[in-house]
């Protein structure tokens, strides 16, 4: 393995931590275009992985931290029925460029993250370790 993906590198790990704050009344803008895009792409990264998948797939651990963490919060944001104003796109955009300057910063970026995580989800002899895997193998 050439190193460890940490979980502060996932944008969809902020866009959980932001809803829940929003869920919780914390934070005043509303998530729900950010958990579409996250939804998307586990969508998106789902049906590449579904159709590479082989026996040393970590499919089903994808699977479900992701459809345990985006869809209930999903399911909330949506159905408290709140409008999505002109600030909550802004602020979604806001994130995105956020995310995409703190990745770099830390050395790496957005393509390779992601691109990494699923050749690792296919195949977890390939792309690099994601920390929650990590720790869930050591406990």
């Amino acid at each position: 393995m050439n190193d460890i993906i940490t979980i502060d590198k996932f944008l969809s790990v902020w866009i959980v931590l932001y809803s829940i704050g929003y869920i919780l009344k914390v934070f005043p803008f509303n998530p729900l275009l950010l958990l579409a895009i996250s939804i998307l792409f586990f969508i998106f990264a789902l049906t590449i992985i579904i159709y590479n998948h082989n026996k040393n797939s970590n499919l089903l651990y994808f699977f479900l931290i992701n459809f345990i963490f985006k869809i209930p919060i999903f399911a909330i944001v949506y159905y408290r029925n709140e409008p999505i104003t002109e600030y909550d796109i802004i602020f979604t955009f806001y994130v995105i460029v956020v995310y995409i300057i703190y990745t770099e910063i830390m050395n790496d970026n957005i393509y390779c993250i992601y691109r990494d995580m699923i050749l690792f989800i296919i195949n977890k002899n390939k792309g690099r370790y994601i920390q929650i895997f990590y720790n869930l193998k050591n406990i």
